[in-house]
C-alpha cells in the first residue's frame, strides 16, 4: 500500500540548512534519551521462547530513522503554517535598464505684430484672422534717399533671441527715435546728415522745449540680428521706385508709394535660445484702410478696406498667407 505521507514528505524541497538544523536537533534528543535509559516492557516468555531472533532483531532497529522523518515533516508544516519560510523558488526579478538621458524639449517661441505709425505713438494690434494695418506715421521723402514711408512694425512675443525679416519688394529700415536731445546732441545730428552718416530727417521741438529727430537706417531686403523688443521696422522704396515731384500732390505721391508694395510678400521668423523656429509669411496690400474710434476717443487702423462712405486712411495691410494666421 503506497504510503501517501511518506510521498509528500519525499517531494517537499526542503530549505538549505533546514535539514542538518533538524538531525542535530534529533541526534541531540536521541542521545538524551539514550542516557537516561527509559524503561521497556518486558516481552511475554511464550514470546520470547519461539521467537528469539525476531524479538532480537526488532531490538537492534535503531528508532532515529522515523524520529528524524517525523522531526522533518512536523518543523515543516510549522514553517509553511507560520509563513516563515517559503518552498516556492523566488520569481526572477527582470532587470531595468540604466535610465536614459532626459528628454529635453524644444522651447518654442510665439510672435506677433504690432503696428505703428511713424511719429505718433498709436499702435494696432492684429484682427483675429492675424491681418495688420500699418498706417503712414512721419516718413521721409527724399530724391537722393527714397521714401521711408513711415509705416512701421514691432514684433512682438516670448522666447525670442533672435529675428530674421525679409521682403521681395523695396527694402527694410529701422526707426529709432532720438529724444530730448541737448544742443550738442542736435549739433551732432547735423553734422551726420551732412556727411551722409545719417539718413537726412525734420529736426522738430516738442510744446515743452524738448528736440527729438528720427533715426533711419536702410537695412536691405533681408534682415538677421539679436531680438530686441524696443525695434521697429519699416518699409522704404527706392528712389528709382517712388513717386516724387510727379505734380500731383504729396498725399497722391505717399499714396502711389504705398501702392509700390501691393502684392509684396513679408516673411518674419524668430529663433528661440535653443535654435527652435517659427516662421510666418504675409501677404502686402495696399488701399483706404477702414478705421474706428474706440471709447477713449483712439483711432484705430483696421486691416480691410472701407466701405465707399466709411472714414478712412491710406496705407498698407498685410494678411497672413492660407494656414498661417
Amino acid at each position: 500500500m503506497t504510503n501517501r505521507y511518506r510521498n509528500l514528505l519525499n517531494t517537499i524541497p526542503v530549505p538549505a540548512g533546514l535539514n542538518d538544523r533538524v538531525l542535530q536537533e534529533a541526534r541531540r534528543r536521541l542521545a538524551s534519551g539514550v542516557s537516561e535509559k527509559p524503561a521497556v516492557r518486558p516481552l511475554p516468555a511464550l514470546a520470547s521462547q519461539k521467537t528469539p531472533g525476531r524479538t532480537a532483531a526488532r531490538s537492534r532497529r535503531s528508532p532515529s530513522r522515523p524520529f528524524l522523518r517525523t522531526a522533518v515533516c512536523a518543523v515543516c508544516a510549522l514553517a509553511l503554517l507560520l509563513g516563515g519560510i517559503s518552498l516556492r523558488r523566488a520569481p526572477e526579478v527582470p532587470e531595468v535598464p540604466a535610465p536614459g538621458p532626459e528628454t529635453v524639449l524644444p522651447i518654442v517661441p510665439t510672435f506677433g505684430l504690432t503696428a505703428y505709425a511713424a511719429g505718433t505713438d498709436s499702435s494696432y494690434g492684429p484682427a483675429e484672422d492675424g491681418g495688420i494695418a500699418f498706417a503712414a506715421g512721419e516718413g521721409m521723402t527724399n530724391p537722393g534717399e527714397g521714401d521711408f514711408t513711415g509705416c512701421l512694425f514691432q514684433v512682438t512675443g516670448t522666447q525670442i533671441a533672435q529675428v530674421r525679416l525679409s521682403i521681395d519688394r523695396g527694402k527694410l529700415y529701422r526707426y529709432r527715435l532720438l529724444d530730448n536731445l541737448t544742443e550738442e546732441e542736435l549739433q551732432d545730428c547735423r553734422q551726420a546728415m551732412a556727411e551722409g552718416r545719417m539718413t537726412t530727417a525734420a529736426i522738430s521741438q516738442r510744446e515743452d522745449g524738448s528736440w527729438y529727430v528720427p533715426e533711419m537706417t536702410l537695412l536691405g531686403q533681408e534682415v538677421t540680428e539679436p531680438y530686441d523688443p524696443d525695434s521697429r521696422y519699416g518699409f522704404w522704396v527706392s528712389p528709382e521706385d517712388m513717386a516724387f515731384n510727379t505734380g500731383l500732390g504729396l498725399t497722391t505721391e505717399a499714396q502711389m508709394d504705398a501702392d509700390y508694395f501691393d502684392g509684396a510678400r513679408l516673411t518674419v521668423a524668430v529663433v528661440s535660445p535653443d535654435g527652435t523656429e517659427q516662421i510666418r509669411t504675409y501677404r502686402l496690400h495696399s488701399g483706404a484702410l477702414k478705421i474706428q474710434w474706440t471709447e477713449d476717443h483712439d483711432l484705430t487702423v483696421l486691416p480691410e478696406l472701407a466701405g465707399p462712405e466709411e472714414p478712412f486712411v491710406y496705407g498698407i495691410y498685410a494678411l497672413p498667407e492660407d494656414g498661417e494666421a
